[in-house]
């Protein structure tokens, strides 16, 4: 069976190198310590000089590429912090998984041993991303504070009608309307005056207690506004208006 070309131990104790049919002149050099020297990596046992296999010994080769699995979980994590960070609801919550986006894709690069795209890859788009997100954050929240906009109002204006607008004559609301508590009030007061009535002069609540009273008594407007001009009530109310008074002077005296 032929044995791959490499150095190995020619049952002297020696390296020479085995061109994968036969021996060849080629002998590694010894150390000072009478050790040989470094020799390439280790091959199978090739048949020696004495017709005995000798096995080799040689610095370790090189270990496997791994899968760069950080690197994908990187990326991923970058992807998914950008799509967060553009919500403006998990802004907050993109921009910490974009961190450890970065993070983990930075983790990936110092891996020996690996493919560094991915992870290259997930570092560049974790802050592309973070960009990305406060940008369409700040203007998603811009545009909900400023509002819709109104629509334009037309600056042309019709032109003015030449046709005079009939005044509305007055009504009589103002007229026929409820006497306030104070007319009420300062009614009571000329009239006690002019009936000897001055019991209640250091009363200044006195007065105005009786308008309010009377104001929200069941008189009707119309024998309000005859007790205010200084008449009787309708005659329909007088009693009712007897016992309104007699009452309101009742609970206003202090």
């Amino acid at each position: 069976m032929s044995m791959p070309a490499g150095w190995y131990d020619d049952g002297s104790g020696r390296q020479r190198w085995w061109d994968g049919e036969k021996w060849s002149e080629h002998v590694a050099p010894e150390q000072s310590g009478g050790a040989a020297a470094a020799q390439p990596p280790t091959g199978p046992s090739a048949p020696s000089a004495n017709g005995y296999a000798a096995a080799t010994t040689g610095p370790p080769s090189s270990p496997d590429r791994v899968a760069p699995v950080l690197g994908f979980v990187g990326l991923g994590l970058a992807v998914l912090g950008t799509v967060l960070a553009c919500i403006p609801v998990t802004f907050v919550v993109g921009v910490v998984v974009l961190i450890a986006a970065f993070v983990v894709s930075l983790v990936g690069v110092l891996t020996k041993n690996t493919a560094k795209w991915p992870s290259i890859v997930g570092m560049v788009l974790s802050v592309i991303g973070g960009v990305i997100g406060t940008i369409v954050t700040l203007v998603i929240v811009a545009a909900t504070l400023v509002g819709p906009v109104p629509p334009a109002v037309p600056t042309s204006e019709p032109p003015a009608t030449s046709t005079a607008q009939p005044t509305s004559p007055p009504t009589s609301d103002a007229v026929d309307a409820r006497p306030t508590p104070e007319e009420i009030a300062a009614q009571f007061e000329i009239l006690a005056k002019e009936g000897g009535i001055v019991g209640y002069e250091g009363d200044p609540d006195f007065y105005p207690c009786m308008g309010r009273f009377m104001y929200d008594s069941e008189v009707s407007d119309e024998s309000l506004r005859l007790i205010v001009q200084g008449e009787d009530p309708l005659e329909t109310e007088r009693e009712i208006a007897g016992e309104a008074i007699k009452q309101a002077t009742l609970s206003c005296q202090s």
